[in-house]
């Protein structure tokens, strides 16, 4: 699971979004789901500050979208989990 840190907190970001969570995303960016991963891939920073409010959001911690437009470009970064599953040994292996 990807983590969104930034100047609000860190932020586990959803596998999947609710319908209100993915119209709010196309309300801040226009995109339909099915454009989002290539939006990422192309850097759009509009896709960035709506998944950033939508997992804030979601976490708990009410962000807004003009807030996140405020930031600076460099103050969102994407973590991995910083908390892996514990590793469980393998039953197969002696």
């Amino acid at each position: 699971m990807a983590v969104i840190k930034c100047p609000a907190g860190e932020f586990p970001m959803p596998e999947e979004f609710t319908f209100r969570e993915m119209r709010d995303i196309k309300r801040m960016t226009g995109l339909l789901p099915g454009q989002i991963e290539e939006a990422m891939g192309q850097g759009d920073l509009d896709v960035v500050v709506a998944l950033v409010v939508v997992s804030a959001n979601r976490a708990g911690k009410e962000l807004s979208e003009e807030t996140v437009l405020d930031w600076d470009t460099d103050a969102i970064e994407w973590l991995d989990d910083p908390k892996p599953a514990k590793k469980v040994a393998d039953p197969t292996k002696a």
